[in-house]
């Protein structure tokens, strides 16, 4: 389970708002994995997830080339490798179900990738943005 701390807060109103229903979209699909839910509601909801992860991502890169961020292909590299993992994950999905080890997956590189990402890299964007 992920809870946004202060210190994922980025200081871009859009984008904060944007983490907030990743992160609560990340913690119903992890809560799934525990919970006796339909594969199909499962689906739906990974679904949702990465959609609204490459609508996030796209938002937040052009924010980041319209202010000229001096990192931003290195920022989008990182976006392609989350989206990569994420692909794989609903790979595994689909041919295993909801088992034990998506879940464990999920929460083991899914999870705490976007935490790392949030508390490094986008709060570093947020700082340039907001001084530019």
């Amino acid at each position: 389970m992920i809870t946004l701390t202060k210190d994922m807060e980025i200081g871009v109103q859009k984008v904060d708002d944007q983490h907030r229903e990743l992160v609560n979209r990340l913690n119903a699909v992890t809560s799934m994995g525990a919970n006796s839910v339909s594969k199909e509601e499962t689906e739906k909801t990974i679904d949702f997830l990465c959609d609204y992860i490459l609508l996030h991502f796209n938002d937040e890169e052009a924010l980041q080339k319209q202010s000229g961020y001096p990192k931003y292909e290195w920022h989008k590299g990182q976006h392609q490798l989350y989206v990569a993992e994420i692909g794989k994950l609903k790979q595994e999905f689909f041919m295993n179900g909801a088992s034990a080890k998506f879940t464990l997956d999920l929460n083991n590189s899914i999870v705490n990738w976007i935490v790392r990402h949030i508390k490094s890299a986008d709060v570093e964007f947020g700082k340039f943005y907001r001084a530019n």
